[in-house]
């Protein structure tokens, strides 16, 4: 097999790092390019979330294997200082680290809904930038087919669980209720929207910041009260909790300003964003309260309460992994499955060609064909890989067309 990753994520790296390795869609674009350009690449795809940024590759025998240090001169970074915090997986331990990471296996809040999200758009990124292969096409359409199964048959949770989920919670523990609290939301995109959903869900009086020239073009969920961008400084006297969410390489909300704003006692920031949106020093503040994402994960005693999920998830993902190797291993036979059974139509037409019209003979020719495949992918998903080539072989070697 010829499928590589290579990533970094939380249990290896600190935000800092990881937010010096992630990406905007704009250069995500520009790094797939590249790596595509590489000698021997086949296929790329770039999946960059605030907890792990993962460059995944289908090559030839030919290909240098060079993407980390590809990946930290794009992002004008020491490839020394980095080196010992990537993670580096290779076919079968690669597979099913994606399996498992779409359905919210690897999470640190463990089966959040937002992970298959980021993953799609990550897999429709790479289409749109035309840098998948067949190989990566079929392996991440898989693990989202398998997620979406698991979504569909294991709750764990009551309902959909995510990092605001967890914000909401971690707020809660300091014994403040969320019910009725005034709540600023800075950034509207998908993270920005999950963030003033589910705080207006959980009672909570909900607005959320928008640039002027965005005006109609974004969806404001339901019950959101809507500020100007611009704005964002100045009206912080007005809330209790403010969630930071874009997606920008520079802070939204900087020390020197918030410092001369009188902000409301035990007023709590959350930073939702990778790279950070909130300067750190004004956790120092008298008052203020602040967390950034990596605060917020699932306590390991629930992972034990759950454990009887997550081996039936694992179960689901197992059979989905079983037969993406089945097809792995045996797509080089696809061309020669198509031939044998454009042989058995040719000759099944060649049998019966006095007895039917030209229409007939061509729903007879499309027939039989399917029937053929159908027989020969079901030996395909029953047999070794070896045994099936050798049933193939047989057939090609010895089926003559014009045999009577």
């Amino acid at each position: 097999m010829n499928i590589k990753m290579l990533g970094i994520d939380y249990t290896r790296a600190t935000l800092e790092y990881r937010e010096k390795l992630a990406f905007s869609e704009t250069r995500a674009k520009e790094i797939l390019k590249i790596i595509k350009d590489e000698k021997g690449v086949l296929g790329v795809l770039l999946l960059s979330t605030c907890n792990r940024t993962e460059i995944w590759v289908s090559y030839e025998d030919s290909f240098k294997d060079n993407v980390d240090e590809i990946l930290c001169n794009f992002k004008g970074v020491d490839f020394k200082e980095f080196k010992k915090y990537f993670v580096y997986r290779q076919n079968k331990d690669a597979i099913k680290h994606i399996f498992m990471l779409t359905s919210g296996l690897k999470s640190k809040i463990l089966g959040e809904e937002q992970i298959i999200t980021q993953v799609k758009n990550a897999f429709e990124l790479a289409r749109k930038c035309e840098t998948l292969d067949t190989t990566l096409e079929i392996l991440f359409r898989d693990a989202i087919t398998a997620s979406k199964k698991i979504k569909t048959q294991i709750s764990f949770k009551n309902n959909s669980f995510s990092v605001v989920d967890s914000a909401i919670n971690k707020i809660e523990s300091l014994g403040i209720n969320i019910k009725g609290k005034k709540c600023l939301v800075i950034g509207n995109g998908e993270m920005g929207k999950l963030s003033a959903s589910t705080l207006f869900k959980n009672g909570a009086d909900v607005t959320m910041t928008l640039r002027q020239h965005h005006k109609g073009d974004v969806v404001i969920p339901v019950g959101v009260k809507i500020v100007n961008f611009l704005d964002r400084v100045e009206i912080l006297p007005e809330f209790d909790i403010i969630f930071s969410t874009t997606s920008t390489n520079r802070f939204m909300l900087k020390y020197e300003d918030i410092a001369k704003v009188n902000l409301k006692e035990n007023v709590i920031f959350i930073d939702l964003a990778v790279p950070r949106d909130i300067d750190e020093k004004i956790y120092t503040i008298d008052g203020v309260i602040g967390f950034n994402v990596d605060d917020f994960e699932i306590d390991i005693r629930e992972r034990e309460i759950l454990k009887e999920k997550i081996d039936k998830a694992q179960n689901i993902l197992d059979e989905y992994i079983n037969n993406f190797y089945k097809w792995y291993f045996n797509k080089d036979l696809i061309g020669l499955v198509f031939n044998i059974s454009k042989n058995v139509a040719d000759n099944t037409i060649f049998r019966v060609n006095k007895m039917f019209d030209d229409t007939e003979k061509n729903s007879i020719h499309n027939a039989s064909k399917k029937s053929v495949q159908k027989l020969l992918f079901c030996l395909r998903d029953n047999l070794e890989s070896s045994e099936f080539k050798k049933v193939l072989d047989a057939l090609e070697n010895n089926y003559l067309i014009d045999s009577e």
